[in-house]
């Protein structure tokens, strides 16, 4: 997630906020995204090194990383906004929840869910990778997955026996491989973040 995290706030910069991205570190409700994102950083670190035992806990450290973001939810009300500049919350109150960034970003978190269990349905509940770049960061290894077994873990290396392709792993970013699945997960974490930073910069601005 640290990869999304970042590209939030390089995007948020050249979309003309600057420096006002650090106005989200004035309140706690981000503090714990910047704590899951040191961890993931030492996920990394274990990864390059070998080192596969935090498999066990993968799933819990991803529950625990999507609910700190309710911090940052509930603090600039991002279910009380709109994506769509037409749709305002006084005129359409029950259409503006529904186009939130909350709830569009959900939406999409469903979709990913449901393209990567399509891809390991297709391939005996695996979700098959195919590395590339990230061999030559030391973030993917040969022996990798036959380590990772031992902590039940559910990725293989893809082949020309893979099914459904275009759904698995393939989308390698030197410290990450990601499915289509994985990158619609993480629309919800750019959304949040960036709506947040919208909306703290422009307080800001009402409160000068």
């Amino acid at each position: 997630m640290i990869e999304v995290v970042v590209f939030t706030f390089v995007f948020a910069w050249f979309k003309g906020y600057r420096w006002k991205v650090l106005n989200l570190f004035k309140n706690w409700s981000i503090y714990p995204i910047a704590f899951t994102c040191l961890l993931h950083i030492y996920i990394i670190y274990l990864m390059m090194h070998g080192e596969y035992w935090f498999m066990e806990y993968a799933k819990y450290i991803k529950i625990v990383s999507i609910l700190f973001y309710l911090g940052l939810i509930c603090k600039y009300k991002l279910f009380d906004i709109s994506i769509f500049k037409k749709i305002n919350i006084k005129e359409n109150p029950i259409l503006t929840p529904f186009t939130s960034p909350v709830s569009l970003g959900v939406l999409c978190m469903g979709i990913g869910s449901v393209l990567n269990v399509i891809a390991m349905k297709f391939n005996d509940s695996k979700m098959p990778v195919f590395a590339s770049v990230s061999f030559g960061t030391g973030y993917s290894k040969i022996d990798m997955f036959d380590k990772m077994l031992q902590y039940k873990d559910f990725h293989i290396f893809g082949s020309h026996n893979t099914n459904l392709i275009f759904l698995t792993d393939y989308i390698d970013v030197f410290i990450s491989i990601m499915s289509i699945g994985d990158l619609l997960n993480r629309v919800f974490v750019v959304l949040v973040i960036y709506y947040s930073i919208k909306v703290c910069y422009h307080k800001l601005i009402n409160n000068i």
